[in-house]
C-alpha cells in the first residue's frame, strides 16, 4: 500500500469514527475536523473553518479548557477532562476530551478527541435519583413508624390527632400538617394541626370559602389517598396557590383515616418538595391512616366499654328517606334494625340486616328501589319477628353514629316513625349524634339520661341462658357434644345421636337447632349489652 493510500485510509477512518476528532493550531483555531464534529455542533464546514475551538464550549468552562489546551503535551493518553459542547441551536451536550501534541513541518498542532457522555450522565443521574429516593423513603418510613409508635399509646382521639400533627410537622420532610374529621356538613374543617405560620389553621379553614373541591373532601368521599404536586404550577384556584406559596408548600397529600371501610377523618400533609408523595410514600401514609383509624376506634370503644356510667339518647326519626320508617308505614308490625357492618370492598357503604313484620317481602323490595340511599336489598329468610332482609346503603346513619363515638342499642320503626336509642361515654359530647341524624333525616332528640351499667357475672349469664332451654334441648346439646357431633370431622352423625337418644332424626334436628339458636341469640345479645 502506497503512502498516499495509507493517508487516504487514515483520513476516512478518522472521518467516520463515532467520536469528534479535530486538529487545532497552537492558538486554538480549527485546522481539520471529522464529520462527527460537524454533525454534533450543527455548524457547516465553512462556519467551522478557522473558528476558535473554545467558542464551541460553555462560556464558564472556556478558561479551564484553555489551560488544559496549553498543557496538552503533559497529559497521559488515558487522562480526560469533561466540558460541555454548545451546539448551534444552543443545546448543551457533555463530552469527555483527551488529546496530544504533534509536530508537523515545524508546526505544533493539537489533536483532540471528544466523546459524547450524555448517556453515561443520564445513567449516573438516574442512579443518584434512585439513591436519593431510597434515602427519602427510608426517612419517610422511619417518620411514619415513629408516629405509629406514639399513636398506639395515646388515650383519646384528640391526643392521637395532636400527636400525629406534631410528629409529622417536626420531620424535615414536611412543612405543615392538619387533621379534619368526617363531620356532618359539606366542608372539611381543620380540627388541629401544626404549620409554619401562626395562623395556619385559620388560613386552611378560610380556603373553604373558595369555590373548589378540596383534596381532603375527595379523600373522605372516596376513602383513597389524594395527591397534588407542583402546586405553584398547578390549576388550583389562584387564591389557593397564593396561600401555599406563601407558606413554602409545593405538594400535598390528603390521607383518609379509615377503620374497617369507615372513613373517620383525614390527615393533610404538605411538603416543600415539588415531587413529594410518590407511590411508595403514598403507600406508607395509607398504612398510617389505617393504623390511626384503628387506634381511634379502639380508644372510643374502650371508653364506652370501661365506662360505668353512659349517656343514653333517644332520637325520633321520620322522613321518606328513612327506609326503616317507610317500611313500617306499609306493614302491620314493626321494622327492626338487627345488625350492621361496613362493606370492605366499597368504602362508605354498609350492609344492614333488618326484620320487617306483617308485610309481603316483595313490597319491601319495591320500596327499597325507590329509596335513594339503598343500593341493594335481598330477602334472606325469616324468624319469629318477621322477614329478614340484607340491605346495602351508600350512606348510613349507623356509620355517622360510629364516627361520633356512639354505640347504637336499638332501632325500631312503627307506623312510619323510627325510635333510635344510642349510648355514649358519660363525658362525650351528645350534640354530634343529633347532628349526624339530622344531616340525613328529620331527627329530634326525645330524651337524654345517665345510665348506670350493671355488671353481669358469668353465673348470671349462664342462668339466663339455661332458663331459655328446654330439657329436651339441653339433652340434645349434651348428647351431640359428648357424642362428637360438633367435632370436625364429625365422630357421629345426626342419625346416630338421635338413635342414642331414642328419638327420630327430624326430632333431634328440631331440638338441636332450637338450642343452637337460643345460644347464639344469647351470645349476640351479650355482645350488645
Amino acid at each position: 500500500m502506497s503512502q498516499q493510500d495509507t493517508m487516504s485510509l487514515t483520513e476516512q477512518l478518522l472521518a467516520n469514527v463515532p467520536d469528534m476528532i479535530y486538529v487545532a493550531d497552537s492558538n486554538g483555531q480549527l485546522a481539520w475536523w471529522n464529520d462527527r464534529l460537524r454533525e454534533v455542533t450543527g455548524y457547516s464546514d465553512s462556519e467551522l473553518a478557522g473558528i476558535d475551538v473554545f467558542e464551541l464550549l460553555a462560556r464558564k468552562q472556556r478558561e479551564a479548557a484553555e489551560a488544559a489546551f496549553g498543557n496538552a503535551g503533559s497529559f497521559s493518553p488515558t487522562e480526560t477532562m469533561e466540558f460541555d459542547v454548545i451546539t448551534k441551536d444552543g443545546e448543551r451536550l457533555p463530552h469527555e476530551f483527551n488529546g496530544g501534541v504533534i509536530e508537523l513541518e515545524d508546526e505544533t498542532l493539537i489533536v483532540g478527541i471528544g466523546r459524547d457522555v450524555t448517556v453515561r450522565h443520564d445513567r449516573e443521574e438516574a442512579i443518584r435519583r434512585q439513591r436519593d429516593e431510597l434515602d427519602t423513603l427510608n426517612r419517610i418510613s422511619e417518620t411514619v413508624y415513629e408516629v405509629i409508635q406514639v399513636v398506639v399509646d395515646a388515650a383519646t382521639r384528640e391526643e392521637i390527632e395532636t400527636v400525629v400533627s406534631e410528629r409529622l410537622a417536626a420531620s424535615e420532610l414536611y412543612r405543615s400538617v392538619w387533621v379534619g374529621r368526617n363531620d356532618p356538613g359539606e366542608t372539611v374543617d381543620p380540627y388541629t394541626g401544626v404549620g409554619t405560620v401562626d395562623d395556619f389553621l385559620d388560613r386552611i379553614g378560610g380556603l373553604n370559602d373558595v369555590d373548589w373541591t378540596r383534596h381532603a373532601a375527595k379523600a373522605i368521599e372516596t376513602g383513597t389517598v389524594q395527591v397534588i404536586q407542583r402546586i405553584s404550577d398547578s390549576e388550583l384556584p389562584e387564591s389557593v396557590r397564593e396561600v401555599a406559596i406563601d407558606m413554602g408548600i409545593e405538594s400535598g397529600t390528603a390521607v383518609p383515616v379509615v377503620h374497617r371501610g369507615n372513613v373517620l377523618g383525614v390527615i393533610c400533609v404538605y411538603s416543600s418538595r415539588p415531587d413529594a408523595f410518590s407511590d411508595r410514600e403514598q403507600a406508607a401514609f395509607r398504612r398510617l391512616g389505617e393504623v390511626i383509624g384503628f387506634c381511634i376506634n379502639a380508644v372510643q370503644t374502650e371508653r364506652l366499654l370501661l365506662s360505668n356510667t353512659v349517656t343514653e339518647l333517644t332520637v325520633r326519626i321520620t322522613g321518606s328517606d328513612a327506609f326503616l320508617a317507610s317500611a313500617s308505614s306499609l306493614s302491620d308490625g314493626p321494622a327492626r334494625h338487627e345488625w350492621s357492618t361496613p362493606v370492605s370492598s366499597d368504602p362508605g357503604h354498609y350492609r344492614h340486616y333488618i326484620t320487617v313484620a306483617g308485610i309481603d317481602p316483595t313490597a319491601v323490595i319495591d320500596l327499597a328501589a325507590e329509596t335513594s340511599p339503598v343500593q341493594s336489598i335481598e330477602h334472606v329468610g325469616e324468624n319469629d319477628d318477621g322477614y329478614v332482609f340484607e340491605v346495602v346503603t351508600s350512606d348510613s346513619l349507623l356509620r355517622r353514629l360510629f364516627e361520633a363515638g356512639a354505640s347504637p342499642k336499638t332501632m325500631v320503626a312503627s307506623d312510619g316513625e323510627t325510635t333510635l336509642v344510642v349510648e355514649l361515654p358519660g363525658d362525650a359530647d351528645t350534640r354530634s349524634v343529633v347532628e349526624a341524624a339530622s344531616e340525613l333525616y328529620n331527627a329530634e332528640l326525645i330524651s337524654k339520661r345517665k345510665v348506670e351499667r350493671p355488671v353481669s357475672t358469668t353465673n348470671e349469664f349462664y342462668d339466663a341462658v339455661a332458663g331459655e332451654l328446654t330439657d329436651r334441648q339441653k339433652a340434645a346439646l349434651r348428647h351431640a357434644y359428648f357424642g362428637g357431633y360438633f367435632s370436625w370431622p364429625r365422630d357421629a352423625t345426626a342419625e346416630e345421636v338421635a338413635e342414642s337418644m331414642e328419638i327420630s332424626s327430624p326430632t333431634f334436628h328440631y331440638h338441636i337447632r332450637r338450642a343452637q339458636r337460643t345460644l347464639v341469640e344469647a351470645y349476640l345479645q351479650h355482645l350488645e349489652d
